[in-house]
């Protein structure tokens, strides 16, 4: 008879569709894991790495405050007449007129003790030992 199911179709369609129920579900279930992986795990790695560059970046901040300020330290000193005339004595050996400047040279150097053989014969002369 026409439009009649029997026993088993009837069974075999309700495991089919159980079958579809699992695969849908199981996609879905995929679906939404992505979707948090893309909200919550991805954001917070990028915001990670966000705040290590910006706890470097303060770190850098404070370094080159620093400086600045140690610059500007140096800077107010070298405007005076007596750190001026420091610097002219030490780095270039100026004097004022009437001053004698006396350098004092470094020891000699003390030999080379070069072994008498081949190929050191007279290098030990010629470098001035």
């Amino acid at each position: 008879m026409r439009g009649q199911r029997d026993g088993a179709t009837v069974t075999a369609n309700r495991v089919r569709n159980r079958g579809r129920r699992r695969l849908v579900g199981a996609l879905a279930a995929t679906v939404i894991m992505v979707g948090v992986l893309f909200v919550a795990v991805f954001p917070l790695q990028t915001y990670r790495t966000q705040r290590a560059a910006t706890v470097k970046a303060e770190s850098e901040l404070r370094d080159v405050r620093k400086e600045r300020a140690r610059v500007k330290r140096e800077t107010e000193l070298l405007l005076t007449d007596g750190e001026i005339e420091r610097q002219a004595r030490g780095k270039f050996g100026f004097q004022r007129p009437g001053e004698e400047t006396y350098n004092i040279l470094p020891a000699p150097t003390d030999p080379i003790g070069l072994p008498e053989t081949w190929p050191f014969t007279g290098l030990e002369r010629a470098l001035g030992g």
